[in-house]
Formats: C-alpha cells, structure tokens, sequence
C-alpha cells in the first residue's frame, strides 16, 4: 500500500487473523482523507487472503483513533467539497460493516469522533481501562457521520446515543460497557492477548454460520435483503462444514471447520 507520511491504514495477516491498524501516531491516529479513503481496499486485501477474524486497531499504545484530522478540513472539508469526505467516511464504515467474517475493535486510549465511528462498524467491541469515547461533533460545528449516528443508536439505544451527541460528552471504559458501547473491559496490559485469544475461538467456528448471523443481523437493520439471508441460509445447508458439524457432535469431538 501506498505509504503516506501523514498517516495509513496498515494491514497484516497472522495465520487465520487478519490485522487493519489506523497508524498516525504524530496525531494520535486521527484519520485523514487519504487515509478513509484507503479502507475499502485494505479489507478487501485481507478479506480476499482467507481470514476468518478482523482486528481493528490504533497504532501505538497512545490511542484508537482520535477522530478526524481537523487539520486538513478548512481545505478538504469546506461546504463545497465535504461531500468527498463524507462520502469516503460512509464508503469506510460501510466497507467495515459489511465485512464478511466477524470484526473485533481493540481500543486503548482515546476513541473519538471518527475513530468512534470506525470501531462502530466493527462486531465486537472491547477496550482497556484507560480507554475514553465521545462523539465530540458539536464542539466542532460538523455532524457526525450518519452511518455512524445509525450503528451508535443500534449499540446503545435512542437514550445514550442523544446523550453523547448532544453534550458531546466524554466518557470512560466503565461507563462505555454500562450503556453497552463496549462488550468488555480489560486491563491495558493484557487486552492484545485475550483479543487475540477471542479470535482465536472464533476462528474455530464455521465461517458460513458466522456469515449467516450476520447477514441476518444486517437485515434486521435494512442492510440486507431477505433472499440474501436466504441465501446465507442455503450455503450452510450445502456445505461440508454443516456435515463436518454434525459428525463431530454425535462423535463427541471438536469440528474442523474449513469454510467449503
């Protein structure tokens, strides 16, 4: 990939584990332009290698993402051209969302604006003690990103979502679990590993069923059609997992699950 001095979306594959870090670390992993615009292509890349989990990441041990980069917005966000970037936050988190294996967010530090919504179009959600998260908008005068509004409400409730954007509000690990924003706390010097070790399980499980859930999850939402969870459905049914699934239970032993 491209290198951009000023921030990149990296990515990494170890073993079945798929690796997608938001690297600036001379801005707190604030995300740029370039930077949205880079995530469609950097999923698709390690999607198409054979990953069975995704791990979205922060660079460093600083933060997850300190929102957009406000430095570039009185040129690349004005009121004639924000189109382009809103439509490249959109693309990304729909990009995120739309990922065909489970997503895990990793979050320490700071997790604002639009790094929020970047870990809000991940499936899971766990973050270390010291991690903090607002949607900050309303200090800045912009809004924030509709998808993100969308997935926020989805995770939290009408309630906890009108809290955190219309006081822009920031808020600590231990709250972000109460409202349901996280799935899990963890202390900072272990959250790498137990994430790993929770990708690790999943990547145990069959990847049609895992396809399925969420195909049916994003149609609950309006994001997917019925005959595409039909469809999700119908390739469990056909596939060797499915037999692999029920030979391995009447034999009392753990399933080998290879996707066909």
């Amino acid at each position: 990939m491209k290198h951009n001095p000023e921030g990149e979306i990296l990515t990494t594959i170890s073993g079945e584990i798929g690796w997608l870090t938001i690297a600036n670390p001379l801005n707190r992993n604030a995300m740029n332009l370039t930077m949205y615009q880079q995530i469609p292509a950097a999923i698709a890349k390690i999607v198409n290698a054979g990953i069975r989990v995704l791990i979205v990441q922060g660079h460093g041990e600083e933060a997850f993402g300190a929102g957009s980069d406000i430095s570039e917005f009185t040129e690349l966000r004005t009121q004639e051209n924000a189109g382009t970037y809103d439509k490249a936050e959109a693309d990304a988190h729909e990009a995120l969302e739309n990922t065909p294996v489970p997503s895990i967010a990793l979050i320490k530090g700071p997790c604002r604006g639009g790094g929020l919504a970047i870990s809000l179009a991940c499936d899971l959600r766990y973050a270390s003690d010291d991690a903090t998260f607002a949607a900050p908008s309303a200090k800045l005068g912009i809004a924030f990103p509709h998808p993100a509004v969308e997935s926020l409400v989805n995770a939290i409730g009408d309630a906890h979502a009108r809290h955190l954007l219309l006081t822009a509000t920031t808020i600590d690990a231990n709250e972000a679990y109460r409202i349901g924003l996280i799935h899990q706390v963890m202390k900072a010097s272990t959250l790498e590993s137990e994430i790993v070790s929770i990708a690790t399980q999943i990547c145990k499980l069959a990847p049609n069923s895992l396809t399925a859930a969420k195909t049916s999850l994003a149609n609950l939402k309006g994001h997917a059609t019925q005959q595409q969870v039909q469809d999700a459905i119908t390739a469990c049914y056909v596939s060797d997992d499915y037999q692999e699934g029920i030979a391995a239970f009447m034999e009392k032993r753990s399933p080998n699950f290879d996707g066909t």
